[in-house]
């Protein structure tokens, strides 16, 4: 028996798994004990931090699923929500079907655009419910089929015919389809891996619960590479702001801290959420389970995909310290301008106080050359009066020319958002 229940003896099994915008809230409880995958020994090395969790699960009444082009009846349907380390949730729905596996395109079809009601209602709408939550499924997705051992003669055939959901002639050495060799190695087994459809043929129960729980870890880590990829371009705009020439430099040092923080997040995020989900080896000792992983994630590119975003943020980082060295280039010469307009201020007034208070000194000095009955402004202190005048004119000048000159420099600084 596999996590799903027992297969139709020559049936067929498809799971659909499909990425959501949905997170898991703090304190939900795990399904019970009964409702989580079997995967024979290796499940000691399936810890709880590092493997999808079971939130919900639903049986649906099989007779009252409509379809777009698949009519034939169903032998099971269930709907499971899945939580991933990284708080994701995952939307699974499992249908069993009595039938071969090639008979099954139109049903992958319809299940892979969501072509499908459940009593009247869309499949998004009742997952939404489920989770207790709003907003349809990303467009991350991926179909597993789970099958009995295919015939040897025409094994290559169907799952052309499964994967590609069609019968159009191709070329085999342009196919992008992935055989793990640990999967194929028994002759009654069968296993190909594509971006989005993996056929499993003839496999052992657990194996199954292993692959599906690599699936689902799979199309988690996609999603969420994708929505990091957007807010690093959200980023980048904010970096590129209409406003930024309209910021001072302490408005515009703070929103580049903020964006800074936000690229540790994404960082961090993208490591733990992504690149540290693609080596299942190191949790699982199965060659059959990791293989898969390595398969699907090799298929889907994200080990790729991630060293491309992961570029993306460190460019962005070293783009906003450059900026932040500017900043704090210019506020060191604010700060240098500001103590020179200082040191002109307090030479201004020295320029014009000292002298005019020495000379009033002077009137006030009990000395042979004052005069008490001449007046301070009689002819004879014109001399003096025209010095102080001289010293005080050259000092105002003096203070007004460096004011000039610091603002004519301060004038011809390149503004903060050229480039």
């Amino acid at each position: 028996m596999t996590l799903f229940g027992i297969r139709p003896a020559q049936g067929v099994r498809l799971t659909n798994i499909f990425a959501t915008p949905w997170h898991v809230t703090d304190g939900a409880e795990a399904a019970p004990s009964g409702d989580r995958p079997r995967l024979g020994r290796p499940e000691t090395y399936f810890t709880s931090s590092a493997t999808p969790r079971v939130l919900h699960r639903m049986a649906l009444d099989q007779g009252k699923i409509e379809f777009a082009d698949w009519d034939r009846p169903l032998a099971g349907a269930r709907l499971w929500l899945f939580a991933v380390p990284s708080t994701q949730i995952v939307a699974v729905l499992s249908l069993d079907i009595e039938c071969e596996l090639a008979d099954t395109v139109d049903l992958l079809e319809d299940c892979f655009y969501g072509d499908l009601k459940i009593d009247g209602r869309p499949l998004e709408a009742v997952a939404a419910e489920l989770a207790g939550a709003t907003g349809g499924f990303f467009p991350e997705r991926h179909q597993l089929a789970f099958a009995p051992q295919l015939p040897a003669a025409d094994s290559n055939g169907i799952v052309q015919r499964v994967i590609y959901r069609g019968d159009l002639p191709n070329r085999d050495e342009f196919s992008t389809i992935t055989y793990p060799s640990e999967l194929n190695r028994r002759p009654e087994t069968t296993a190909a891996v594509s971006t989005y459809v993996s056929v499993l043929c003839g496999q052992p129960d657990y194996v199954e619960d292993g692959i599906f729980l690599s699936a689902v870890q799979g199309v988690a880590s996609a999603a969420r590479l994708r929505e990091i990829r957007s807010v690093a371009y959200q980023a980048v705009e904010a970096f590129r702001g209409r406003d930024r020439a309209r910021q001072d430099t302490r408005d515009r040092r703070r929103s580049l801290s903020s964006l800074t923080s936000q690229l540790g997040d994404l960082e961090l995020d993208l490591s733990y959420s992504v690149e540290a989900t693609a080596d299942l080896g190191m949790l699982v000792p199965s060659l059959r389970v990791a293989g898969y992983h390595d398969a699907l994630y090799e298929t889907m590119g994200l080990v790729g995909k991630a060293e491309n975003v992961a570029r993306m943020l460190e460019r962005l980082e070293r783009a906003i310290r450059a900026e932040l060295t500017t900043i704090e280039s210019l506020e060191r010469r604010a700060d240098e301008d500001r103590q020179l307009r200082w040191s002109v201020a307090i030479g201004f007034v020295s320029a014009v106080a000292v002298p005019v208070t020495l000379v009033l000194t002077f009137f006030g000095v009990n000395a042979q050359e004052v005069d008490v009955r001449v007046s301070m402004f009689d002819g004879r202190y014109w001399g003096i009066y025209w010095l102080t005048a001289a010293i005080v004119v050259t000092g105002v000048v003096a203070s007004l020319g460096l004011y000039l000159r610091q603002r004519h420099t301060m004038r011809r600084e390149p503004p903060l958002n050229d480039d």
